[in-house]
């Protein structure tokens, strides 16, 4: 068996895996070091899976990332019994002194005006635009905002983000199938 073909295969079994933990640590994470949207794409342009199966990881992501700013949001809910969740995790009680510390005050008071101005409606709405995904997490915790509401609605903003995301993953995939282009390797001078 070709080297090629052994790494493509391991990668294709471990791929989902790998993406559904890089989903979970950036639903963790506040200013994003990851960018698992960028591994999913490559994830469906190298392995072309079917429509069932790209939809599946996406739903695995979906909960990983929501479940992600679920341990975010424990760890900044002051009335919250998060102890269990503190001993299983070592090492995440110094998580929200971290966070407040990397956003910064002034950030925090614009973020803090934005969803006191949208209330539940900044969850979603963050969790499903790029590039502020995650981002009332921090605060929804912090005003006591209820812990299954927060959770339904990041989940429906995550939704919502994964959809756009499979969207444009498989329309990508199809734009490339169609152009009459051959980018084989015997195409170029």
């Amino acid at each position: 068996m070709a080297l090629d073909t052994t790494l493509g295969a391991l990668l294709l079994a471990v791929g989902p895996s790998l993406l559904v933990v890089a989903y979970f640590l950036e639903g963790l994470l506040v200013g994003k070091l990851l960018h698992p949207s960028i591994l999913f794409l490559l994830y469906v342009f190298a392995w072309e899976p079917t429509f069932a199966v790209t939809a599946l990881v996406a739903a695995c992501c979906l909960v990983s990332v929501t479940a992600g700013q679920f341990v975010l949001y424990q760890g900044f809910d002051d009335a919250g019994e998060h102890g269990r969740l503190y001993r299983a995790i070592p090492r995440l009680d110094r998580l929200p002194s971290a966070v407040r510390g990397r956003i910064g005050d002034r950030r925090m008071a614009i973020i803090n005006r934005q969803f006191d101005r949208f209330g539940g409606h900044a969850i979603w709405m963050s969790n499903a635009t790029p590039g502020f995904r995650g981002l009332m997490t921090i605060v929804a915790a912090l005003n006591g905002y209820p812990r299954s509401r927060f959770v339904a609605l990041s989940a429906v903003g995550n939704a919502i983000y994964m959809c756009l995301l499979v969207a444009v993953a498989t329309g990508a995939l199809e734009v490339v199938h169609f152009l009459p282009w051959d980018l084989g390797p015997d195409s170029f001078p």
